[in-house]
């Protein structure tokens, strides 16, 4: 079934996806920012038993990036699951493409 607009009655509307955006984009700047931040001290020490063969500094550095990498997915994931409720429930889902109205 094809939307229409209801200010201009045309049928070329767009799901806009403005939360799951947003969500997405909010959820990886955030999970990184834990992640490497949580992983610093327990990453770190993990990461230097690992790099004692390349170096201790190297290691430290290896298990901050891969905690942030991994609270970077796990943020993301979760804002574009909350994204998608406040699309659904929230904001106006859709806009017209002629008239560029929201609805």
């Amino acid at each position: 079934m094809t939307k229409l607009c209801p200010r201009c009655g045309s049928r070329r509307v767009i799901y806009t996806y403005y939360g799951q955006r947003i969500g997405g984009t909010v959820g990886t700047v955030a999970g990184a920012i834990s992640g490497s931040a949580t992983s610093g001290t327990t990453g770190a020490l993990v990461g230097a038993r690992i790099g004692l063969q390349v170096g201790a500094p190297a290691g430290m550095g290896a298990g901050a990036v891969l905690g942030a990498i991994a609270g970077a997915l796990a943020g993301c994931l979760a804002g574009l699951r909350l994204g998608k409720v406040l699309d659904q429930h929230l904001l106006c889902r859709y806009r017209c493409i002629d008239c560029r109205s929201h609805f």
